[in-house]
Parts: structure tokens; sequence; C-alpha cells
């Protein structure tokens, strides 16, 4: 494999969804201390005043990088909701495509799954397209905007697919999340396969701590599955954001990853 520079290193253009709080704001942090002068980050999420906060965090830290907020809702999959969107990031902040060597997209947005519901018991169009809506659909019309606005595949650009081992695992209560995960994941194989200019990283970060988990600890109605995530936490297995965020920056700064292929943090179980 030609050897890869770290991806650190150029000044660059990332787009954070999910940004608003758990993994994509530790992202958001973690990332802004490891790129130069002048990166410009653009924080996606539905909470705008959450946006800020992490917008007020990074820049108290790092202020040699600019931080953009952009209220975004990955399920809104109207016409044209996703057109344009980055062309107008750029033009209403006076940034051009020249002004950056590498253009970064981490789709880090996603929802769980009703986990009171077991899978023959999905019978509710809305809810199941909803659900494919976030978890699929939005992230595909995002990523196919971010790229026709960074078209130039003469430079440096980086997708970081957040992924999960329930993506390839069945786990009771999760049918939609796994299923939207697969799919996901399968959806950035066949990008790279089409074009082999873009890094992709698919990065699983494990069982971590953050609202979404907590979420299924409190919904899910299979005993299994509930027993199965309290000896998680009771063994140690959660971990905080840090502590995949920080592999996930060894593995970008290594930038040795294999095009799309699942990879795992070290704190997976």
């Amino acid at each position: 494999m030609e050897q890869q520079q770290n991806i650190f290193l150029k000044k660059t253009f990332v787009a954070i969804t999910g940004a608003s709080k758990g993994l994509g704001r530790c992202i958001a942090l973690q990332f802004a201390a490891k790129f130069p002068v002048n990166t410009v980050f653009v924080l996606m999420a539905r909470n705008e005043q959450a946006l800020e906060n992490v917008k007020s965090e990074i820049t108290s830290k790092t202020p040699n990088v600019t931080v953009l907020v952009q209220q975004y809702d990955q399920g809104s999959v109207g016409k044209d909701y996703f057109k344009d969107i980055f062309n107008e990031i750029l033009s209403g902040n006076n940034l051009s495509e020249n002004d950056f060597e590498q253009f970064m997209i981490v789709h880090n947005c996603a929802t769980a799954t009703d986990g009171s519901k077991r899978s023959l018991e999905l019978c509710d169009s809305v809810e199941v397209r909803s659900n494919f809506d976030i978890n699929l659909t939005g992230m595909i019309l995002l990523n196919t905007s971010f790229f026709q606005t960074f078209s130039d595949s003469k430079k440096s650009r980086v997708v970081v697919n957040m992924s999960s081992i329930s993506g390839s695992a069945p786990m009771t209560c999760l049918h939609l999340y796994c299923a939207g995960k697969a799919a996901r994941d399968m959806y950035m194989r066949v990008l790279a396969a089409e074009e082999p200019s873009i890094r992709i990283l698919t990065f699983a970060p494990g069982v971590v701590d953050t609202d979404m988990l907590k979420g299924v600890e409190r919904g899910c109605t299979d005993d299994a599955m509930v027993a199965m995530l309290k000896q998680f936490r009771e063994g140690g297995k959660v971990t905080l954001p840090e502590i995949p965020i920080s592999k996930l920056v060894e593995i970008l700064e290594a930038n040795t990853f294999e095009n799309a292929v699942f990879t795992e943090s070290d704190t997976l179980f």
C-alpha cells in the first residue's frame, strides 16, 4: 500500500453530524486539537444551542480553528433539503473550495430503535421509514451533497463512517438500528470501490456511555439483552466517549487503514 500522510496535517474543511453531544461532541473537540490553523469545522445537529455550547468549548481550547454551526435534521429527506447545503455554507461564510487542502465528513448522526418492540411487531411504515431516513437515507443524501461540492479528486477527501458491531451481529431490540448500520457499511464499501481516491474509515467505537445507550437500556424489553448490557456496565466494558475517539485519532494519524473495511476500537467487547 502506498504510504499515506497523517490526515491531520492538512488544512481541512470538516463536517461532523450529530456533533451536539456524546461521540460527535468528543470527535469535534479531539479533532480540533489536531488539525492545523484555519481548519474549518461545521458542527451539524438538530439542537442549535447544544452545538453553540460545543463551539464555545472548542474555541476556548483551540482558538486558531474556525467553528461554524449548522442546524440540521438528518431525518428531513424531503425534496431539495440536502441540495447545495455545503455550497451555501461556503458562500455564506466567504469561503471557497480553494481555501482547503483536504475535505472530511464524519457521519456520526444516528438514532436507536424502539426497544419495546420485537421484529415481528414492526407494523408502522412511518416508524420504520423514519428510522431508516435518519440512519441511512439522510446520510447517503448528505454524503452526495458533500462530494458534489468538494468534487476535486486531486485533493485529499476523507469519510469517517461511525459504525457498530451491531451491523454484523444481531442484537435483540435493535432490529432497525442493526439493519441500518449494515446498510451504511455496505454503502461505504461500494463507494470505496467506485471512488478509490476517497479515504473511507468505517470505525466501531464499542460500547460507549451515551444518551443512545442509556435509552436502549431503559427501553429494551428483552431480558437477555438487558442482562448483557448490565453485565457490560458492571464489568467496565462501557467506556466514556473520549477513549474510543482517542483511538480513532490514532488510526487517522497512522492512515494505514484499508478503505471501508470495518475497524474496531480496542474498547470493543
